[in-house]
């Protein structure tokens, strides 16, 4: 039997999404599945046979499978990690404890510092330094690490990170003490900071290698269990050999070894995987300046992609950890289909950052929910019909919606029922906006100048609102938007990213000794592709310079084109440009360092072609199925209900011009159309709303 099938889940913190491809058809079916908090491999095997079994095939036949998993967001916030031990620089034990002298609130006295992940009878200390380019000034102690090695094995530790001061220019300390660590402690991981980052900073170094070791058991356990199912015959029935992938934060992909072993590149991939896919489908549509909103159960995600690349940062803080990685430019919002609305002690409405999540989830699953909930507003409003089946499946209460809403806020705040609804939805509304202006207007870009992308479970119905309110003229609603993350692993790309740091100025280095520099990075990365199975042709290096002010403390990463002559000599001028579309200002005169060097390596992968629809006569009526009433919102105070016509997206063709108020159904999402809103469906599958003002 010849194998056609790629597939692709995304494990979200209420439906886990899946996707089948074929390629020999071009056919693609999609399943939402409720998530298993007991055990998320279940809830990802059971999505993918749903999917696989709507094309009529089986798991033998599947050729590629993508992961995106919240296993280690989840085990970050929620504090499941593995009991983990820390061994550093005598003198330096610690520097998790101290960290940075940043407040998150300058003036509350009675702040408390979090825990850090690793608690001080666990830290570890041996003699040993070296100098900031890397000279030895002391020798490792070996019989110091031996002493760690024997206590940290009575303390029964079950993974260890490893932070030297200046390891960067110099590995050889961590590497001997990884060495004598395994031997004294068999079984046990070791991680060492040079293999996790090669960067100064040794805070940042160091918590993202603690992260590491802390989190290498948990996924570890993790992928073995999803490994087993998914080549059982009583699971998805894998052929051995057939890759499966598991998505990074930055938005490239992994084996299942390396993630394995660096599980910190997981965190917070789920969300990558929609940007990459946001940005594909909407270069499709000749849209490359957007701005995502993936609203799922229990958050919301906003990113700016422009010119069709999402932004990468290598600076996030999850759950008060900082990480020190590449990872795709994500803010995230308490404020999902599950978020939850409550009165505060002001009497104030307020929605979020509490969910109900998956179990019991919102009052119309009919799990016992017995909170209000952001969807239950909108099934009390019309936008889901009392018949809607979610996912294809899960049948709605609207009783309770319409129960819960009444007794905890209409009463209370003296509303009428649909009032209190409508206020819980424009008040999910000001908080995803506020997530939107963070990631542009106060980073000097201006929302109306790009397409609102919202997709997720939730994202569709509240597209037009959030993008009337920024002033955003125009929403692109994706095909398929429920399962979108899912899409992103499919045709995404292998990704490998090695960076050095060298601190220097840009007038002291000669392009021979950048042009070196680079050239050693990117033979790391060519082996790892290698190690992938990527064939050289579908190789492809990125470098990338980090540059500042000299006195600055933060750095700019500028892209080089380091194939083209004479290119180092241009870099200072690149940086002034970015530094000026940045931060609105630059200075010309100044002298400018370089702090760092990165090189990306990428190996493309096979993409599924994503159809088009065939030519319509610009008449929608073969896709209507009905009308029904529908509340809403203004932006002022007040609503009202209007009849709005139904239309399955399935039947829409190219060129079909629907006018708002309307519902676009599908299995995987609801799409709301406001009155005055006027659509027009792309041939990519896209929908095109303008969106009335």
């Amino acid at each position: 039997m010849t194998t056609r099938l790629r597939v692709a889940s995304d494990v979200g913190g209420t439906f886990t999404d899946s996707i089948a491809y074929d390629s020999r058809t071009g056919r693609i079916a999609v399943a939402k599945v409720s998530t298993t908090p007991h055990n998320r491999a279940e809830g990802t095997v059971a999505g993918l046979k749903k999917a696989v079994a709507l094309l009529g095939a089986s798991g033998a036949e599947v050729d590629y499978v993508g992961h995106g998993t919240t296993t280690t967001t989840n085990a970050v916030i929620q504090r499941t990690g593995a009991r983990t031990a820390f061994l550093v620089n005598d003198g330096f034990r610690d520097i998790l404890l101290i960290g940075r002298q940043n407040r998150p609130t300058l003036f509350d006295l009675k702040i408390v510092r979090p825990e850090p992940l690793v608690e001080r009878e666990l830290c570890f200390t041996a003699r040993g330094r070296l100098a900031p380019g890397g000279v030895e000034l002391q020798p490792l102690n070996e019989d110091d690490v031996r002493d760690a090695a024997r206590a940290m094995a009575a303390a029964g530790v079950e993974t260890v990170a490893v932070l030297f001061l200046h390891s960067y220019a110099n590995p050889a300390h961590e590497q001997r003490a990884q060495a004598i660590l395994q031997e004294m402690l068999p079984g046990v991981p070791v991680c060492i900071s040079t293999e996790i980052n090669s960067e100064f900073r040794e805070y940042e170094r160091g918590s993202t290698t603690v992260l590491n070791a802390w989190l290498r058991p948990v996924m570890d356990h993790y992928l073995r269990a999803l490994s087993d199912l998914l080549h059982s015959g009583e699971g998805l029935g894998l052929a051995p050999g057939k890759p499966v992938m598991v998505m990074d934060a930055a938005g490239g992909l992994m084996t299942l070894d390396h993630a394995r072993a660096h599980p910190v590149h997981t965190v917070l991939s789920g969300p990558a995987g929609g940007v990459v896919a946001a940005a594909h489908v909407a270069q499709e549509a000749g849209l490359p300046d957007i701005i995502t909103m993936d609203i799922g159960g229990t958050s919301t995600d906003v990113s700016l992609i422009r010119n069709g690349r999402p932004a990468v940062t290598r600076s996030a803080v999850l759950e008060t950890v900082p990480i020190r990685l590449p990872v795709i430019d994500i803010n995230a919002i308490g404020a999902g289909g599950g978020s939850i609305a409550w009165i505060d002690e002001g009497g104030a409405l307020r929605v979020g950052p509490q969910s109900a999540e998956a179990v019991p989830g919102p009052a119309c699953y009919g799990r016992g929910g017995t909170r209000p909930t952001v969807t239950d507003a909108n099934l009390v409003l019309g936008r889901f019909s009392a018949e809607s089946r979610l996912g294809g499946d899960m049948a709605l209460d609207l009783a309770a919606a319409e129960q819960v809403i009444r007794s905890q806020v209409a009463t209370p705040l003296g509303l009428c029922l649909e009032e209190a609804a409508a206020g819980i939805l424009r008040v999910a509304h000001a908080n995803i906006m506020r997530g939107i202006r963070v990631v542009s207007v106060e980073r000097g870009h201006d929302p109306r100048d790009f397409a609102l992308v919202p997709f997720g479970g939730a994202g569709p119905m509240h597209g037009s609102p959030v993008a009337r309110e920024l002033g955003m003229p125009r929403v692109m609603l994706p095909p398929n938007p429920g399962i979108l993350c899912a899409l992103g692993q499919l045709i995404s790309e292998l990704r490998h990213e090695y960076v050095q740091t060298h601190v220097a100025a840009h007038a002291a280095l000669s392009e021979a000794e950048v042009l070196a520099l680079i050239g050693s990075l990117a033979d790391r990365a060519r082996r790892a592709l290698d190690h992938d199975g990527v064939p050289p042709a579908r190789q492809a290096i990125e470098a990338r310079i980090d540059m500042r002010y000299r006195g600055q403390s933060f750095e700019l990463p500028v892209p080089a084109e380091a194939t083209r002559p004479g290119f180092w000599a241009g870099m200072p001028g690149l940086f002034h440009a970015l530094h000026e579309a940045r931060f609105g200002y630059s200075d010309p005169g100044a002298a400018v360092e370089v702090v760092g060097l990165s090189v990306i390596g990428t190996g493309e992968l096979e993409k599924p072609a994503l159809p088009r629809l065939p030519q319509g006569d610009g008449s929608p009526q073969a896709a209507l199925k009905g009308r029904r009433r529908i509340y809403f919102e203004q932006a002022d105070a007040g609503g009202a209900y209007h009849d709005a016509a139904v239309y399955d997206r399935a039947r829409l063709r190219a060129g079909d011009v629907i006018a708002g108020p309307a519902v676009i159904d599908e299995i995987s999402a609801t799409s709301i159309l406001y009155p005055g809103d006027m659509m027009t469906v792309h041939p990519s599958g896209n929908l095109i709303v303008e969106v009335a003002q």
